[in-house]
């Protein structure tokens, strides 16, 4: 289905998005100032792999949500809530590169550690918070760029204009929620 594209609505989509963005930000950053003392005190070494999960979070599903707007605009995949082949095999990529790139960033965050010589939990810990966060924040966010990546080519907007942005954010508020409770996993 051709659509038609000018500037005014890509900037009329991308500010409307680009606001909404903020906003959740800011909460996000609120959640993550009052865990500050949970992270630097209680768990030592734990602050230095949370800037490269949240951007890993920002980094896959900005690419899946890519990825599936180019599929729905190709018309590669129907715009509905559907499993194809084709969104299958995103959501499996997608996976993948978070439960590996997780336990990347756990073992360099651990040495990261060691060689400034800041005080640190042990790096099975450290791997294991980041998987189990890494995993279950992909899980949930690659369910929710399919949704919202249909959703928004329902609706008449571009997916590369929306999915992106929102899922980069979102994924920053997903991936906090999903470090604290690895964290009472591996540690309780």
């Amino acid at each position: 289905m051709a659509r038609e594209v000018n500037v005014r609505s890509i900037v009329v989509q991308g500010l409307s998005v680009l606001f909404l963005c903020a906003l959740i930000e800011l909460c996000a950053g609120g959640m993550l100032k009052g865990m500050h003392e949970y992270f630097t005190t209680l768990m030592p070494g734990l602050i230095v792999m949370v800037p490269p999960l949240l951007d890993l979070r920002g980094n896959i599903n900005g690419a899946l949500a890519s990825r599936l707007g180019t599929a729905l605009n190709a018309g590669l995949i129907q715009p509905r809530l559907s499993l194809s082949n084709e969104v299958k095999v995103n959501l499996a990529s997608s996976l993948i590169l978070s439960i590996l790139a997780s336990a990347t960033i756990g073992i360099f965050a651990f040495g990261v550690n060691v060689l400034t010589g800041t005080s640190t939990i042990g790096l099975l810990e450290l791997m294991g918070i980041a998987v189990i966060a890494g995993f279950t924040s992909g899980l949930i966010l690659a369910l929710l760029t399919v949704l919202v990546a249909v959703k928004t080519y329902s609706r008449g907007w571009d997916p590369d204009n929306v999915t992106s942005p929102t899922m980069a954010t979102v994924g920053d508020f997903v991936t906090i929620g999903c470090i604290y409770m690895a964290v009472l996993l591996v540690v309780a």
